[in-house]
């Protein structure tokens, strides 16, 4: 029976330790894994690297193998030798050195499958976590001035958990708040996924938003909408006494530049008020004459235009 010489094969000699010989082995194992190097041959020298690591790790079989060496020399063994018991098979489960060399070298078993090994690459390269994505109410006032407020999350396996939002200056409806690695834990050390927070600007009882303008309705009366006048308002923190112009009609705008919506840059948008004239709900004595007299005076002017 022919047989190879298994200190060559494993770069050592019969007075190498064993610490050498499992040094060797890795070094050797790694080089001409199957799953490692494609090279023609690297099969079948992994398999002899492992058949010589079987033989020369275990006491028993070395002695047997350096007294078969010392007395026929390399070359050939006869059957009776105890060296033809050693075999390798590259199947998975079948040999303990694929155990060996998960646990030494970091190798995965062969699976038998060009399918089931693509999975386990897969399984083993970091995949990034997903992401988180919810929403946040934003009043005006918070958008206008700025804001810090809190949003509770069910985060994966840990339960609720409850983050602090920066809300900046300007934010418009349906920005983006990203709030990085706070999202869905990675897998094979993959980084987290992110937390995404849409963001919805809402309306104040006071203004409604268009783009980055205000927009107000105001009620004023009759006898205003005739002769103009002043009409003051609230913007923010900031009070404003808005000229009224003579002859308004209902329905009519008056726009205030600059006393908008602001914007992350700090300029701002117009303030645009919408007139609608109403009659006050209680009117006194002298009001009614007065109204009288006007109403007179209108009769009088469509009989003239007759």
């Amino acid at each position: 029976m022919k047989y190879k010489n298994y200190y060559e094969i494993l770069e050592v000699n019969r007075k190498s330790s064993d610490q050498d010989i499992k040094l060797n082995f890795r070094r050797l194992a790694k080089e001409y894994h199957p799953d490692k190097n494609k090279e023609p041959g690297a099969e079948e020298k992994f398999k002899d690297i492992n058949e010589a690591y079987a033989v020369l790790t275990d006491p028993e079989r070395r002695r047997k193998y350096d007294r078969q060496v010392a007395k026929y020399g390399y070359g050939f063994a006869t059957f009776e030798s105890g060296l033809s018991d050693v075999k390798y098979e590259f199947k998975s489960g079948q040999n303990v050195f694929n155990d060996l060399l998960n646990q030494i070298l970091g190798f995965r078993k062969d699976s038998g499958s060009e399918a089931d090994d693509e999975n386990a690459d897969k399984k083993q390269k970091p995949i990034k976590g997903t992401d988180i994505v919810t929403h946040l109410d934003v009043t005006l006032e918070e958008g206008f001035f700025g804001a810090e407020k809190k949003i509770a999350i069910k985060a994966y396996k840990t339960g609720m958990k409850t983050f602090s939002v920066k809300v900046p200056v300007g934010i418009k409806n349906g920005d983006k708040i990203r709030l990085a690695a706070l999202g869905n834990p990675g897998r094979n050390g993959g980084k987290n996924g992110d937390l995404i927070i849409h963001v919805k600007l809402l309306d104040s009882d006071e203004f409604k938003i268009e783009g980055q303008d205000f927009i107000k309705d105001i009620n004023i009366t009759p006898a205003v909408a005739a002769l103009g006048g002043k009409y003051k308002i609230q913007v923010m923190d900031e009070k404003l006494f808005v000229s009224l112009p003579k002859h308004l009609r209902d329905g009519e705008i008056i726009t205030v530049p600059n006393k908008g919506y602001i914007n992350e840059n700090g300029d701002r948008g117009d303030l645009n008020l919408k007139v609608h004239i109403d009659l006050p709900e209680d009117i006194s004595e002298r009001e009614e004459k007065l109204y009288e007299q006007l109403l007179k005076l209108e009769r009088r002017k469509e009989e003239f235009n007759v």
